[in-house]
């Protein structure tokens, strides 16, 4: 389980850049060939590097170089995942690019009838005339639609594929008296080497000339009340003791989110936030600030010891049972809750004030924050409590955690798209996009400015229930 919480930890610790974010003038500070296995530790200007020996792998990013890297100038350890887009380290130091990666093929080959099913790949279905075939994963829920000849990358989708580029393909589909069966190949295809090129990292800013001796430099970079050196905008909470499952489903969240803060800094807050007025360019004004490097971050629940002080938005992930910052959250909050979770004869429900129940598969969403109102929120920041609500992404079973991890991060990623999110999660993005303003000049702004004066904003808890497949069926305001 600890290896898996430090996976999550890796992912989240910096920031994926563009490519071609660095310029032609910029130096090569050094070049380091990295090979699977085999460690080593190495001293470059302003850090001590340490390359754990192994590759990872995701869609969104390609092959990763995973370092342990130690900042002599500021203390700081971080973990830099070196990847072919470019990564920017949590110092704000270096860019960390991956070339040259070389690979290996492991294939395993199986065919299997309907029913049967290999790495919890189940065939639900198989049409021989068409050449169709329908196969459900039992991980995470998917159901994956090939034609014979088809390739699909399920990186990250199986249980026991980690660390690797992982390829499912319809061979072909054979037919005899006995039926018909479907033949797969999983690639299993892991990196063996690379090269790791790392540049000085500079901000990139939209007005590069210096004001003239007239001027008064209105954009010199002040502290923040929040520092987001010490703080991380958003911290992503896992049991020590869930299921891979749960691990999984928070690495979801914390790279949607991570990926969101980066499109606002990239594209602006209405990009990212359909509808948010002048709102939007308040919160893009606060996130490309010179001072900022804002990141999610992850810990374990055990790890938790001042829950006011771990950050703005702080997303919890599992049950009661698999959590105990979860259990802790729902315990003290318990009055204040339209739902709770409930243990029946052996079976967990989700259970609502007026007795309506959701068993298996289903999952919630559940919005807390931690003020009554921008008063109280004020008193909480001076006193260093800078928590501004938990958010609880869980379920009766790891199917409901998983589905409602994966609505969140299709909603935070829409905006890719150029889709608008679900209406019901609308006051959820917004809570989440005003946050950001917590690192600005005046984080009380972020609750002063109100996009509809007749329906100021509120801090509400808020529900959205959630079934297997990502549906929301029940939206609950406490």
């Amino acid at each position: 389980m600890k290896r898996l919480a430090a996976f999550l930890l890796f992912l989240l610790a910096g920031t994926m850049v563009p490519a071609g974010i660095v310029g032609a003038e910029q130096q090569l500070v050094t070049t380091f060939q990295v090979t699977a296995g085999k460690t080593w530790t190495k001293e470059i200007p302003g850090a001590i590097v340490n390359w754990t020996g192994t590759f990872d792998y995701s869609k969104r990013d390609g092959w990763e170089a995973a370092f342990s890297v130690y900042f002599t100038e500021t203390g700081n350890t971080h973990g830099v995942a070196a990847t072919e887009n470019g990564f920017v380290d949590a110092d704000g130091k270096y860019i960390w690019f991956l070339k040259n990666v070389q690979t290996e093929d492991n294939p395993e080959t199986r065919e299997l009838g309907v029913l049967e099913s290999w790495h919890e790949l189940v065939v639900k279905f198989i049409d021989p005339l068409s050449g169709k075939v329908v196969i459900d994963n039992d991980y995470n829920g998917e159901t994956y639609t090939l034609y014979v000849g088809d390739e699909i990358d399920i990186s990250g989708e199986l249980a026991d594929a980690w660390r690797e580029k992982t390829i499912l393909e319809l061979r072909s589909i054979e037919t005899s008296l006995f039926g018909s069966k479907a033949v797969l190949i999983l690639q299993h295809i892991t990196a063996v080497s690379g090269t790791v090129e790392i540049y000085p990292y500079q901000e990139q800013t939209s007005e590069p000339n210096s004001p003239n001796e007239n001027q008064t430099n209105e954009t010199t970079p002040q502290k923040p009340l929040i520092d987001p050196a010490k703080v991380p905008a958003v911290m992503i909470v896992v049991g020590e003791h869930a299921a891979g499952a749960d691990v999984a489903a928070g690495a979801k969240v914390g790279i949607a989110v991570q990926k969101w803060i980066d499109i606002i800094k990239e594209k602006g807050a209405e990009f990212a936030i359909p509808g948010l007025g002048h709102l939007g360019g308040l919160i893009a004004k606060a996130v490309t600030a010179p001072v900022q490097n804002l990141n999610a971050d992850a810990m374990l629940d055990s790890e938790v010891k001042d829950p006011d002080r771990i950050a703005p938005i702080v997303y919890t992930v599992g049950g009661p049972v698999a959590n105990e910052y979860t259990k802790l959250i729902l315990e003290k909050n318990a009055d204040r809750l339209p739902v709770k979770f409930i243990k029946e004869n052996g079976k967990w429900y989700i259970k609502d004030r007026k007795g309506n129940k959701w068993d298996n598969g289903y999952g919630i969403i559940l919005i807390i924050p931690a003020s009554e109102n921008p008063a109280e929120l004020q008193i909480r920041l001076m006193n260093g409590k800078i928590k501004m609500a938990d958010v609880v992404v869980a379920g009766t079973d790891r199917v409901g955690t998983y589905a409602a991890c994966e609505l969140l991060q299709g909603e935070f990623l829409k905006p890719l798209l150029g889709e608008k999110p679900k209406p019901e999660l609308e006051y959820f993005l917004q809570l989440q996009g005003r946050m950001l303003l917590l690192f600005g000049q005046n984080p009380l702004e972020a609750f002063d400015v109100n996009l509809d004066p007749t329906n100021p904003f509120k801090f509400q808890v808020t529900a959205v229930i959630v079934d297997k497949d990502g549906r929301i069926v029940k939206v609950i305001v406490g």
